[in-house]
């Protein structure tokens, strides 16, 4: 079918009989959380970062031209938080009770043709707290409307599967799946076209009969010379088109973008993407966009999926949901390897309204859906079932990993299938139903009084999370022991590889015991990176580790951050709203872990200075298992004079030296996390970390310098196309610095965004606590930095830009937004 944009010229309000408040008209998708006061009081607690959900009536109104009736209209959703329901003139014609499941609602019968029609959809984020996490409210991911003739393709109809691929040939299975829209059993004809960069590479065409109001699918190889097979060091994509024809009448269209690639995983190999063995150096990544919210735009996804890629990581695990279609498009044209994840919980609720109440009735309509929405992504190489799902480790939850496993299977046997358990939390987890549920129930996300074994008032996840971090050298010892294999061996029977949450420690036992079976590393604390990656390397079965996370997200509010003379708790109290991880922050600036995991992975020889808050050395850290350290690039503390400061030094080497303004410091020898730690009062100046080999040789250098005096604003826009389409985006990097560009950590004040043109803003920091909005005009930097983003109207113009901060003068830039080009489907 055809799919165009549906996402303009809405309105949004909270009950469906009263629109004198509606917003609008606005352009999808579109976040009702980010634009909530966030309250300490809010049930969902820390879980979303205090901000509260709603309910929300999106309407649409819209003339259906006659010519519909025969091209069966479809409206597409590819995401609505959440239990969502879709009127057609009033009649309830669909909806969807997960909040990330893609799906589809008919719209032939409901429709008044050449007349008014209105589109309402509900969203009921109301029921808090239903997730661990910011979910973000409403219709938060594209709209589309499908179009096609009496005899059409299915929505998600076009499948492609590479059989097999090389330097000189590939052969790809094409399936359209046809639904007749007619009484009488139809003959039809299907060609496909394979196109790369405008021209047609290979055709195949096939018929099929079609039953009168059935459904038939044809099925078509395609042989390829000379493919330019996709990879993660080449993402060669192609684009693939079929059409429908009755006779001489064409019925239908569809294309699709597609990669040739295999991919293939075994104990002996490991994993490997067209025969070529691949480890995964993987980062786990929530669905949030940080001060945008929860909205899924394309700009935003790919953004992301770059910078990603450009600080070395090579796959993503969609943390713990459906990923979007974006999100995955953006994944194949950077070559960034997916493992999709379907949910965070079974049949036990992990929150008081989670998914578990929908799971039974929703699980296979579900997992078909995500089948549906990954199965022509190249960057998709394999399933995780579950995040930490406690009852695989007892009889009735066993017997429902296989089942799922089982339904995958069936809907796509063509990649692997993992699940992310947790050894410790099997062990936890009660075995009587009742009381697990009760205990769900009964967790309080806005409880502060977090430590182990206070009792009630809190979650088994948080139990686990709290007692992981309590007893980190303990914990290592109890998922070793044999009455832990027990409790995890019968789920991992199950599944293509074995994946682990916080289980390195059984990877090298596993790996001997259990030779046949490859493992993953599902979910690894950045702190326990080091250790765990020289196992990946030495043992083929073991296919690589995603850090917990990739990058920064809204929620589990203060899950990954160190403060500072405050006593051990797991997450923040009012007003935290970040987790505080430690890759990339949220705004998509490169924090000191990132270039730790490219030391640790091999990819750089130069050693990393990084330098803790000199402005908290005299305080007291609280520690975190989500952040191995609080040390930022900087040299510039302003103020701190004479503070006792911490350098560290993180290299692939035999030893490091370092010297402050020519003069050494010290020397240490390398440890087993590639880290060397020098105290030395603070002193402005330079910098120099040398890092030698085993013979003393010198492999590599970094230096840090100091800011001068001077403070001024500096702005770096990212240049990105600027659309009058509703979706563009500009991103704007905001940081207090010198003349030469080095920021100031030590200097943070508001900065204020002036706009003057078509253009909304959206307005933050990496901050992890702060009471301040993402949407008004002024935010306070966080070490330094600040970032700003502008979305496009529908309305053409120039946007000029204002920015401002005390003690610095102003910058002033334009930018057009211009007519959106358009883009043929």
């Amino acid at each position: 079918m055809l799919r165009t944009s549906f996402n303009n010229d809405w309105f949004v309000g909270r009950e469906r009989d009263d629109r004198r408040n509606d917003l609008g008209p606005i352009t999808l998708p579109h976040d009702a959380m980010i634009t909530e006061p966030r309250s300490p009081h809010t049930p969902n607690g820390h879980n979303t970062g205090y901000y509260p959900g709603g309910i929300y009536r999106y309407t649409k109104r819209f003339i259906a031209p006659p010519e519909w009736r025969d091209q069966h209209p479809t409206l597409e959703f590819e995401g609505i938080y959440h239990r969502s329901q879709v009127f057609v003139n009033g009649v309830l014609a669909g909806g969807r009770p997960s909040g990330y499941a893609l799906f589809h609602v008919p719209l032939a019968m409901h429709l008044c043709y050449g007349e008014e029609n209105v589109i309402e959809v509900v969203a009921n984020n109301d029921d808090m707290p239903n997730s661990r996490w910011y979910t973000g409210s409403g219709i938060y991911r594209p709209v589309h409307l499908l179009t096609g003739g009496p005899v059409r393709i299915v929505p998600t109809g076009l499948r492609a599967t590479t059989l097999s691929a090389d330097a000189e040939k590939a052969t790809v299975a094409v399936s359209i799946t046809l639904e007749n829209g007619t009484s009488d059993a139809t003959d039809a004809e299907v060609v496909v076209r394979l196109n790369r960069k405008g021209r047609e590479v290979a055709p195949g065409r096939t018929r099929v009969t079609v039953d009168g109001f059935g459904t038939g699918t044809a099925r078509v190889e395609i042989a390829i010379d000379h493919p330019a097979v996709w990879s993660p060091d080449a993402p060669n994509l192609y684009e693939l088109h079929a059409t429908v024809a009755v006779g001489s009448a064409v019925q239908d269209r569809a294309v699709d973008s597609i990669g040739v690639r295999t991919v293939t995983v075994d104990a002996e190999h490991g994993l490997r993407i067209n025969g070529h063995v691949t480890k995964l150096r993987g980062a786990c990544v929530h669905h949030d966009h940080g001060i945008l919210g929860a909205v899924t735009l394309d700009q935003a996804e790919d953004r992301r999926a770059r910078l990603l890629k450009a600080a070395g990581f090579n796959a993503i695990r969609a943390a713990h949901n459906p990923s979007a279609r974006a999100l995955l498009a953006a994944a194949d044209r950077h070559g960034l390897l997916v493992m999709e994840e379907f949910t965070d919980v079974w049949m036990r609720a992990k929150t008081a309204h989670d998914y578990a109440s929908d799971f039974e009735e929703w699980h296979e309509r579900d997992l078909e859906a995500m089948v549906a929405n990954a199965y022509n992504h190249p960057s998709v190489i394999m399933y995780s079932i579950g995040n930490e799902i406690a009852e695989t480790g007892q009889p009735s939850g066993i017997e429902l990993n296989r089942r799922l496993v089982s339904i995958l299977r069936a809907a796509d046997p063509t990649r692997p299938i993992t699940n992310g358990v947790n050894p410790f939390l099997n062990l936890l987890a009660p075995s009587d139903e009742k009381h697990a549920t009760q205990l769900a129930k009964s967790a309080k996300p806005g409880d502060e009084e977090e430590r182990p074994g206070k009792g009630s008032g809190r979650s088994l996840i948080t139990v686990l999370n709290l007692l992981m971090s309590a007893m980190q050298k303990v914990t290592p010892i109890i998922v070793r022991r044999k009455f832990t294999d027990a409790k995890i061996r019968a789920a991992m029977d199950a599944l293509d590889v074995a994946g682990y949450n916080y289980g390195g420690a059984r990877y090298v036992q596993d790996a001997n015991r259990y030779a046949a079976k490859p493992i993953v590393g599902t979910e690894t604390g950045p702190g326990q990176l080091a250790q765990n990656w020289p196992l990946v390397e030495s043992h083929p079965q073991i296919i690589g580790d995603f850090v917990w996370t990739g990058w920064d997200y809204l929620g589990e509010a203060g899950i990954g951050t160190i403060r500072y003379n405050d006593r051990p708790r797991l997450f923040s109290p009012w007003p935290g709203h970040l987790a505080g991880t430690s890759n990339f922050d949220i705004t998509g600036h490169r924090q000191t872990q990132t270039y730790v995991n490219e030391i640790i992975w091999g990819l750089r020889t130069d050693p990393y200075i990084a330098v803790r808050p000199v402005n908290h050395a005299r305080d007291k850290r609280t520690p975190s298992l989500f952040r191995a350290t609080d040390a930022i690039r900087s040299w510039s503390w302003d103020g701190c004079e004479g503070t006792p400061a911490t350098v560290e030094v993180y290299a692939r080497a035999a030893r490091v030296t370092l010297e402050l303004n020519g003069i050494p410091v010290g020397r240490g020898k390398r440890r087993g996390n590639f880290l060397t730690t020098f105290r030395v009062p603070f002193r402005a100046g330079v910098l120099v970390a040398t890092a030698y080999d085993g013979r003393g040789r010198e492999v590599g250098r970094d230096r840090l310098a100091s800011a001068t005096t001077d403070l001024r604003l500096k702005v770096t826009v990212e240049a990105d196309d600027f659309r009058a389409d509703g979706q563009s985006l500009l991103y704007l990097g905001i940081e207090l610095a010198d003349t030469a560009g080095i920021v100031k950590p030590n200097f943070d004040r508001p900065v204020t965004i002036s706009i003057d043109g078509p253009a909304t803003l959206a307005l933050g920091s990496a901050a992890p606590s702060s009471i301040q909005s993402f949407t008004v005009d002024t935010h306070t930097t966080f070490q330094g930095r600040a970032q700003a983003i502008l979305r496009t109207t529908l309305e053409e113009g120039p946007v000029t830009v204002t920015v401002g901060a005390e003690g610095c003068s102003p910058i002033v830039f334009s930018r057009e937004a211009t007519t959106a080009a358009a883009i043929s489907l």
